[in-house]
Order: structure tokens, then sequence, then C-alpha cells
């Protein structure tokens, strides 16, 4: 399982490297930005038809703003990293499909609406909640941005340990299924000739001692049995 997803991360990197040398040609990228552009166009002209202002307070337009900013924290703070996008996939994203998605143009339009009708408090918390509700989409996009980002580090991470341990028993299995006799599998002795106690470098010693014999004797069993 893990070389099927080592072998998806390669494919990937594969396919941004293509999509990187595909995009750096000249005028690649506008065709991508229309479209992504007519598919925010159409996002916006549906929740538009669904939501009406109706000569009243414009939800519609407060909510593809802050939609989009919220999309936006994504798509620049982690979907360009987690897919291995090149910078102008992800700049044709942001420019194409949320600055279609998004109007500043709409919002200051009612706004001047407002203040024309003589709607004064209700051009202030129009405005107002524009602001705030906005910064505050934004910074949650962020902050689900790097939440998602901490998660797959710590799937990579479990994911390497896993790997490191299936190495490493590996590695014992090859040793155990090897010719060494299992008198060389024994503790190093607790203190030394003179009786006594052994210091962690002395006991460290004696079994670096032991293992250069045990290969030692490997070494010339082997030589004996071509002979």
């Amino acid at each position: 399982m893990n070389a099927n997803q080592t072998t998806q991360e390669d494919s990937s990197l594969d396919l941004s490297t293509r999509l990187a040398r595909a995009l750096r040609k000249p005028g690649a990228l506008t065709p991508l930005i229309l479209l992504m552009g007519f598919i925010g166009a159409s996002l916006r002209y549906v929740l538009e038809t669904m939501f009406p202002a109706n000569n009243g307070f414009p939800f519609s337009t407060l909510i593809v703003n802050i939609f989009g900013c919220f999309v936006l924290e994504i798509i620049n703070q982690y979907v360009g990293r987690r897919l291995h996008l090149p910078p102008p996939l992800v700049k044709s994203l942001g420019v194409g499909l949320i600055g279609a998605f998004t109007t500043i143009a709409a919002f200051s339009t009612e706004c001047l609406s407002f203040f024309h009708e003589g709607a004064f408090a209700l051009a202030c918390v129009y405005i107002a909640a524009t602001i705030v509700t906005t910064f505050i989409s934004a910074l949650a996009g962020r902050i689900t941005a790097q939440f998602l980002a901490l998660r797959r580090f710590r799937r990579l991470r479990k994911q390497h340990a896993v790997e490191r341990a299936f190495r490493k028993e590996r590695f014992y299995e090859v040793d155990l299924s090897s010719s060494t006799p299992l008198s060389s599998f024994v503790s190093a002795p607790s203190s030394n000739e003179q009786g006594n106690p052994l210091k962690p470098n002395d006991a460290k010693s004696i079994y670096d001692n032991n293992s250069i014999d045990t290969k030692l004797q490997h070494t010339s069993s082997e030589e004996g049995d071509e002979q």
C-alpha cells in the first residue's frame, strides 16, 4: 500500500511537471483563465437567481464574496502545494474562477444605490457586514489550509514511520534467516575479567568486538567452504 501511495505521489509530480511545461507556452494560460471565468460567473449567476435582492438586502452578493474569500485562501495556501500544481495554474484558479465568482463592482453599485435612495442605515450595515464577514472568511480559509497541511504532514510522517519499521523488520528477518549461530545472539557480560562492573562504553566495546569476531568467523567459514 505504501508503494502505491509513493507511486501516486510520483505520478502527481510528473503530471505537475508536464502541466508546468505546457503552461509555459505563449497563450496557453488564456483559454484556462477563460474557462475558469466561465465557471465562476455561471456559479454566481445561479446564486443570484436563487437569492434575489428584491429591493432588499443583497444576500447573494454578500454570500459570493464571503465564500470566494474562503476558497481563495485555500487555493493560495493549500491546493497548489498539496496537488503540486504549477503557479500559473493556481493563479488561473484565483483570477479566473474566484475573480469571476466574487464581485466588488456589484457591492459598490449596491452601496451607492442605498445611499441614493436614502437608506443610509442599510448601506452602513451592508458595508460593515461585508468587510467583517469577508475578513473572517479569509482568516477561516487560512486556518483551514493550515489544518489540512498539518494533517497531511502527520499522515506522511506516520507513513514514513511505518516504512522505517517495515524496513527494520525486514532487516531482522534477513538477519535471523542467515547462518548465524544462536550462540552469537547472547547478552554482553555484566563485568569485565577483573570482576569490576562494566561501564556503558566498556559494554559497547565488548558488543562491538563480539560482532567483529562473529563476522570474522562467518568469513573464515565461507572461505573454507569455497576451498
